[in-house]
């Protein structure tokens, strides 16, 4: 007999706060909320670097591919591995890396020695860690709340998320506009500090049954789970929104440096803000997950909210006010809100235990078709321009998303989420 954390949790905090009864997941969203902190600042100062050192967009997509070819290639195993290995030991181990590169580049920067080949390097490193991480800590989730609040504790970890979608951004264009890149990497290692300090204090729980019993070949392991999620539509439907999203749709964070100097004519504090906007949206499409968290249809939620975005991008792509990029990077926030917490949510609600890191895994091999994605619009971009490159990519990815919607009667009729 399985036992729902959730009911030996103080009854402090009711409702959709009812995971903040339990102490690790308090850690664990403390941890979380620094962890995407440093994301979000990295990805602008990381981007203002190679604009500013290479003068050339296909550099800048070069980096992005760096950050996240890891992902196509550890998507495969990360799952696995994370039953194996253990998930708490997988996120405290990450975070030690991140804290290492961070450091090692404020260093760099602070001694003028820091070149494209370290930033790629240290690039590179923090996609591995993100591979496994990512997996780690979602698939962590069900084991600290139960099942009956992961939709809650997901609702609280993108109200999270979101606002250092908004913070992250502004605080990493103003870092450089004041301190410059050096100030910036500065604090991103102070919070990578306070992240690890909250995960080093997590319980040291004992092993899932399905953490204590690997035998099968990790290859082996790896074709269960991917013959698992053929026969589950809901989470199938996930993959493949996630994968028209992550190459088509979301590369354009890679050409956002481009579209502030070149297109909008910023400096890093416009870029900030841009940055920023995408973040405003994302946090007020927070309301309309909550709203419709208890709804049968989630899947109709997320597929609207991931087409939406794609269309909001699109016309993002072909304005030239700064004002207008501002309102339209809000209103794809609102529908990426609706992608991003769904995403994890369906995949969750609808797994079986046994099988949760192993789904979890294979949207972590869906969020790595990113890399290519990158080069893609890279390329695109150095030779026809920024915004055509956008344009014609976040169109397909509209349109891929109806195809999956329209091409999986399962995944639009699927209702209560449960384990199959």
């Amino acid at each position: 007999m399985t036992t729902d954390p959730a009911d030996h949790a103080d009854e402090t905090f009711h409702g959709s706060l009812a995971p903040l009864n339990i102490p690790d997941y308090r850690r664990l969203l403390a941890s979380n909320t620094l962890w995407w902190m440093a994301m979000w600042m990295e990805l602008i100062v990381v981007g203002w670097l190679v604009l500013e050192m290479t003068d050339s967009a296909w550099q800048v997509a070069l980096i992005g591919f760096y950050r996240m070819a890891p992902l196509l290639v550890l998507g495969f195993f990360a799952g696995p591995l994370c039953d194996k290995i253990g998930r708490r030991t997988i996120i405290v181990n990450s975070q030690i890396v991140n804290l290492c590169v961070n450091a090692a580049i404020t260093w760099l920067l602070w001694t003028g020695q820091l070149t494209i080949w370290q930033l790629s390097l240290g690039a590179t490193v923090m996609g591995i860690t993100w591979a496994m991480d990512w997996t780690a800590r979602r698939s962590f989730l069900p084991d600290l709340v139960g099942k009956s609040r992961t939709m809650d504790a997901m609702l609280l970890e993108g109200f999270t998320q979101n606002l250092t979608r908004i913070l992250g951004p502004f605080s990493s264009g103003a870092l450089i506009d004041i301190l410059g890149a050096t100030g910036c990497y500065g604090t991103l290692t102070g919070t990578s500090i306070l992240s690890l300090i909250f995960l080093v204090r997590l319980s040291r729980r004992p092993p899932t049954r399905q953490e204590r019993t690997q035998e099968s070949s990790p290859f082996k392991v790896v074709m269960e789970g991917l013959r698992y999620i053929r026969h589950s539509p809901p989470i199938l439907g996930v993959l493949l929104i996630t994968v028209a999203l992550n190459f088509f749709a979301f590369p354009y964070m890679t050409l956002l440096p481009v579209f502030a100097r070149d297109i909008l004519s910023q400096g890093p504090f416009g870029l900030g803000l841009l940055g920023t906007a995408h973040g405003v949206g994302a946090f007020i499409g927070l309301f309309v997950v909550r709203r419709f968290r208890q709804s049968p249809r989630m899947t109709w939620v997320y597929s609207t909210g991931s087409f939406f975005m794609s269309l909001s991008l699109l016309a993002f792509a072909i304005s030239t006010n700064f004002y207008l990029s501002l309102f339209l990077l809000t209103i794809g926030g609102v529908g990426q809100a609706c992608f991003g917490i769904l995403q994890s949510s369906i995949v969750l609600l609808s797994a079986r235990d046994d099988m949760r890191s192993r789904a979890m895994g294979a949207i972590v091999l869906g969020i790595g078709t990113g890399p290519p994605g990158r080069l893609n619009i890279g390329a695109l971009a150095e030779a026809f321009g920024a915004p055509l490159a956008l344009g014609l990519t976040c169109g397909i990815a509209a349109v891929l998303v109806v195809a999956v919607v329209i091409a999986l009667p399962g995944f639009r009729r699927a209702e209560g989420l449960e384990p199959t």
